[in-house]
């Protein structure tokens, strides 16, 4: 399972959280003036909505990064299970070849052995089904139709009729086995999806809170220096007063 990217989100969660309580001690650091006098009710104000949205954001970009690390658990699993169907797949392959290399042997020997019919022409028979043999190769009849030449030619055997039942039991296992593989792969890849949609949901509410929280601290520091700025003048005031 790849934590690269929960880790990220985590950190990056951490580190928004670590800034957010920052508001909370900017509003007593000290700071030179540098800005015109604002409205501080209309700043407090600002600031407060700021920091009500900022905290909403967050909250929602922590289930956010939930979800998009629970997509990462299950598309970990999609991928296991694609992997293991690949595996099947290959095994089935396998399995049919040896069962077809079989199969092809024992027709081959049967087209080339002397023939066991009845009928009055043994050279005809093993001609015939030498062409049935090469009529299968081609497509041009069906797997029934060349065990019916082989019986009528007196080529067929208990052993080979053994053989091409476990070649057509193969056959049906191989097809199973892509079909799993092909639903599997795509489980996989709609996974990937779901992971990478969270992900960037994920990233773009930590954005958006940290926007957030970047914009109720520069708020903050500019309320602080008008009360600073108004406090020297209170204090300047006085002194001449008195």
């Amino acid at each position: 399972m790849d934590l690269s990217g929960i880790d990220a989100l985590s950190a990056l969660l951490i580190a928004g959280g670590v800034v957010l309580f920052s508001l909370l001690v900017l509003a007593v650091v000290a700071d030179r003036p540098r800005t015109p006098r604002p409205d501080p009710e209309r700043l407090r104000a600002a600031v407060e909505e700021l920091e009500a949205y900022a905290v909403a954001t967050q909250t929602e970009a922590g289930r956010a990064a939930a979800i998009a690390a629970a997509a990462r658990v299950s598309l970990a699993e999609a991928e296991r299970h694609r992997d293991e169907a690949w595996a099947h797949q290959e095994a089935a392959e396998r399995e049919y070849d040896r069962a077809w290399q079989a199969v092809l042997a024992g027709r081959e020997a049967a087209a080339g052995a002397p023939t066991g019919g009845s009928g009055p022409d043994p050279e005809r028979d093993r001609a015939v089904a030498r062409a049935a043999l090469a009529a299968y190769r081609r497509g041009d009849l069906s797997l029934s139709q060349l065990r019916e030449v082989f019986r009528r030619t007196g080529n067929w055997d208990p052993a080979q009729e053994e053989r091409e039942r476990r070649l057509d039991l193969a056959r049906m296992c191989l097809a199973e086995a892509r079909r799993g593989y092909d639903r599997a792969a795509a489980r996989a890849r709609r996974a990937e999806q779901e992971a990478r949609t969270a992900e960037a949901a994920a990233w773009e509410l930590l954005s958006e809170a940290n926007r957030s929280v970047a914009e109720a601290r520069e708020a903050y520091h500019t309320i602080q220096r008008f009360n600073q700025r108004h406090g020297r003048d209170r204090r300047r005031r006085k002194r001449r007063a008195g």
